[in-house]
Formats: C-alpha cells, sequence, structure tokens
C-alpha cells in the first residue's frame, strides 16, 4: 500500500539548496562555537580523570598535544544539522514542531563535537606518535553525525529506514563537498551536486534488479579506493542505485550534472557553459513529480533492511576510510640526494640545484603526501589560478605567457617524461605515487626546445643520483 505526497514545493526547495550551497563554504571557518565546545571539552576530560590542559591552539591531554583547529569549534556540524533539517523536511508545513526540529540541532551540534573530539583525543592515545589521516578524521565527524540524524528525519509515513537512507546519503554528499569548498569551480561542482541530491528519493521497492546493481556499485567503489582516483567518489555517490534521481530531471539534463561534480570537468571554464545547457533542459520539465512512498509492510523494503542496510552503511564509510586501508604501503619519504644542494619549500616539498643547473631554471620537487596520484602541473596550477597551455614548438614544455614549465615523475626505478606514462604506471592498486618535479624558467632568453632539452638532462641528473642512493641503502 503507498501513501501519496503532493508534489514538492519548489520555493522550499530552493531555499534548502541556497543554505546547503551557503553552508559548504562555511563548515571550513571559524565560529563561535569554539567559545562553548573548548571548554566543554577541557572538563569532560577532567571529570574521566584525566588531566587537560587548554594551550590556546591546542590541548594538553598527558603525553598528548591535540591542536585546535577551526574544524574542532563545532560550528561546521551545527550548519551541516540545520542544512539538513532544511533539507529534509522540506515537505512539511512550517510550524512549531519545523521551528523545535530546527532549535535542537544546536545543542545536538554541541553534543555531536564533542564526541568527535573525544573520539579524535582517543585515536591519538592509541595511535600515538602517528595521527589521523584527513580523510580518517572527517570520517569521525560523520559517525558521530549518524545517530543525530534520527532527530532531524521526518516521520512522513515512510519506513524510518528509508528516510534515514536518504538522510545519511545527503550527509555523506556534503562532507565529500566540504574539502572542494575552496578550489576553482567548487561553486559549481557544489550547485551540481546539490541540484541531483534534490531530485534523489530513496526507490519504493529496491527489488532484485536494483540490488544486483547496489552490488555492482558497491564493487566500482572497491575499484575507486584501489586505484586511488578519488575524485571519481562524488558521481560515485551520486550514482547509487537505491536512490533515484535520473527519472525526476530530464536525462540530459542528469547527465550534464554528474559530469560537472567531476573536478576535470568543472575546473574548465566552458564548464558554466555546459551547466547552463543542463539548466535550460531541467527548466523545461517546469515541475517536479509527485511522489508515492513505500508503506512500511512494503516487502521489497523489509527485504532491504534485513540485508542490505548494514552494507549501505559501509559503503557510505568507504571514501572516508579508503586511503587508510586501500593506500600504499608505507616507505621512506622521499628526499633529494645528499650531493646536490636544495631547501624545504614549507611541508610540501624540495627546491632542487643540481650541478650545471643554469640559475634561469628552477627545480621543484614534490613527494605525494599520502597515497594519491599527482595531478599534472597544468591541473595543479590551475588550482593556483594559472592557466598554462602547451607551447607550439614542444607540446611537453607548458606556458602561461610568462615562463616555461616542464614535468616528470620520479617513479620507483623510473624517470617518466609524460604524465600518460606517470598514469599508466601508477594505475594499479597500492602502487606508490612517486616525486613530481616541476621545472620552470621565464620565457625571456630560452626557447621552448632549449628549455626541454636542458630539463631533460636535468631529470636524467637527478634520476641517477636518486637511483644510486637508493641502491647503495638497500645494500646496507
Amino acid at each position: 500500500m503507498t501513501a501519496a505526497i503532493h508534489p514538492m514545493p519548489i520555493r522550499r526547495t530552493v531555499i534548502a539548496a541556497v543554505l546547503l550551497a551557503l553552508a559548504i563554504p562555511l563548515m571550513q571557518s571559524r565560529d563561535p562555537l569554539a567559545m562553548v565546545s573548548r571548554p566543554l571539552v577541557v572538563g569532560v576530560l577532567g571529570l574521566l580523570g584525566l588531566d587537560a590542559v587548554d594551550g590556546g591552539e591546542h590541548i594538553r591531554v598527558g603525553h598528548l598535544e591535540v591542536p585546535w583547529s577551526g574544524d574542532c569549534n563545532g560550528g561546521n556540524l551545527l550548519i551541516l544539522l540545520l542544512a539538513l533539517a532544511v533539507w529534509v523536511t522540506r515537505q512539511e508545513p512550517i510550524g512549531w514542531r519545523y521551528g523545535v526540529r530546527l532549535a535542537a540541532m544546536l545543542p545536538a551540534a554541541i553534543v555531536a563535537n564533542l564526541l568527535r573530539v573525544l573520539t579524535l583525543i582517543g585515536y591519538r592515545a592509541i595511535a600515538f606518535p602517528s595521527v589521523e589521516s584527513p580523510q580518517t578524521h572527517y570520517f569521525i565527524g560523520f559517525v558521530w553525525l549518524i545517530p543525530f540524524l534520527a532527530l532531524i528525519t521526518p516521520r512522513d509515513g515512510r519506513p524510518l529506514s528509508r528516510s534515514l537512507l536518504e538522510t545519511s546519503h545527503a550527509a555523506a554528499v556534503l562532507a565529500l563537498l566540504a574539502p572542494v569548498a575552496g578550489t576553482p569551480n567548487g561553486t559549481l561542482i557544489s550547485l551540481a551536486a546539490i541540484v541531483i541530491l534534490s531530485t534523489s528519493r530513496a526507490v519504493e521497492d529496491p527489488g532484485g534488479r536494483r540490488l544486483f546493481f547496489a552490488g555492482g556499485w558497491a564493487l566500482s567503489g572497491v575499484a575507486i579506493a584501489l586505484l586511488h582516483v578519488e575524485s571519481f567518489w562524488l558521481p560515485w555517490f551520486l550514482l547509487c542505485p537505491l536512490l533515484d534521481s535520473g527519472g525526476r530531471l530530464p536525462r540530459a539534463a542528469w547527465l550534464i550534472g554528474l559530469a560537472c561534480t567531476h573536478p576535470l570537468v568543472a575546473i574548465h571554464a566552458w564548464s558554466w557553459g555546459l551547466a547552463a545547457i543542463g539548466v535550460f533542459f531541467a527548466w523545461r520539465s517546469r515541475s517536479l513529480p509527485v511522489e508515492s512512498v513505500a508503506a512500511a509492510g512494503n516487502p521489497g523494503w523489509r527485504r532491504f533492511t534485513t540485508f542490505a542496510q548494514p552494507a549501505w552503511f559501509a559503503c557510505l564509510a568507504m571514501p572516508f576510510l579508503a586511503s587508510s586501508f586501500a593506500g600504499a604501503p608505507q616507505r621512506n619519504p622521499w628526499t633529494p640526494p645528499t650531493d646536490v644542494l636544495s631547501r624545504t619549500l614549507g611541508l610540501e616539498g624540495y627546491e632542487v640545484r643540481l650541478p650545471g643547473q643554469s640559475g634561469n631554471i628552477g627545480l621543484a620537487c614534490y613527494p605525494a603526501p599520502g597515497s594519491d596520484r599527482h595531478h599534472t602541473v597544468k591541473v595543479c596550477l590551475k588550482y593556483r589560478g594559472v592557466d598554462l597551455v602547451p607551447s607550439e614548438e614542444r607540446e611537453s614544455v607548458m606556458t602561461e605567457g610568462k615562463h616555461w614549465y616542464r614535468e616528470f615523475f620520479l617513479h620507483e626505478d623510473a624517470l617518466l617524461r609524460s604524465y600518460s606514462a606517470y598514469v599508466r604506471k601508477t594505475f594499479r592498486p597500492r602502487a606508490d605515487p612517486g616525486v613530481h618535479l616541476i621545472f620552470v624558467a621565464p620565457r625571456e632568453g630560452i626557447g621552448a626546445a632549449e628549455f626541454d632539452a636542458a630539463c631533460v638532462s636535468l631529470a636524467e641528473d637527478l634520476y641517477r643520483r636518486s637511483r644510486a642512493r637508493d641502491l647503495a641503502l638497500a645494500e646496507k
């Protein structure tokens, strides 16, 4: 038996989408909740019998010194819970129950953040001297968000498990969107994801065919984790077969929106034009369909709840834990050979000067900070607002108009001269991401061909020195 639901109020949907879009960049900012969260954490640690001292930028707990950043304040969870509360109740009438639910998000965010910080401190105490990865940090926050989703999820005649599936899916998508908020065209990625999210509803009866596709979807997530193609996590989430969005948007608009959630599409200037085409197709549909929902006794939904729902929550965790469990084995961090001049570039890499290297040519070497594959120099600089194009004389030499750029990759026992060769070499589970070499020189006084030849010679010299150092260490 099914119960009809009125068409989705477009005005409330737009308000919810705008609030979510605003929430994403705010999740990374500092907030007034720091005045509540930090004393509360220190006080609870004291009640637990632990010696905790507030050091301003850190909290000292016994032998641990835990940094305190904007993420620890709890404002990010408050914004997220408020946005989700507006989102999942966008079909409900505005009344006192609605106001109470929104007001309850403040204490819920404070408690969820307290539990998150205490879990992080416990994790560091167990893993000392190691610290959690950024993905693990986000995951712990997401885990403590789940118990509070029941406060948000409306009782609209559907099974609670079905409503929780939609709400937890939305929370996971927002957690993935948070790190891209400050990247080029991060706004486009966020808006495209939110538009698709706004049309996503849990399928009424996840029968055998849907569950078969859901199994393939889960396996494709394992493949993304093993191959370290993390940029596909957001489109992967939005493609979940247990939620139906493609049937509520025109197919062309849905495909364009999905493409715009991938950074390699959204990073280009023409992506906004592509998005405009998608909006045109969506606008032509003019209205959102009337929805029907499954009653609690629906056998298909009961079957899903019994057998597949635990696997669903495991899939939600996959993007956050993939680098911890499917990353490359721990290796000694790469450093420049001792027989060359070098200096550190903050915590990111090294500036290296080889014998015979021209004073006009600079060389920066970037080891991978984790197990993730390097981007091309074009993409790296695009994230810094610099657009590179191939030179007319040498396609491997890039320029932004004032400088020449040339990239190489040191990978295990090879010097790779192109990004395609690098991808082929690292496109396997647990591959070493290697070292990214970027040469740069002013265009004035040197041509692209001459610069290319000099870079090849210098890269080969650095490779030989690094290889000789590695072999000598292996023999010891």
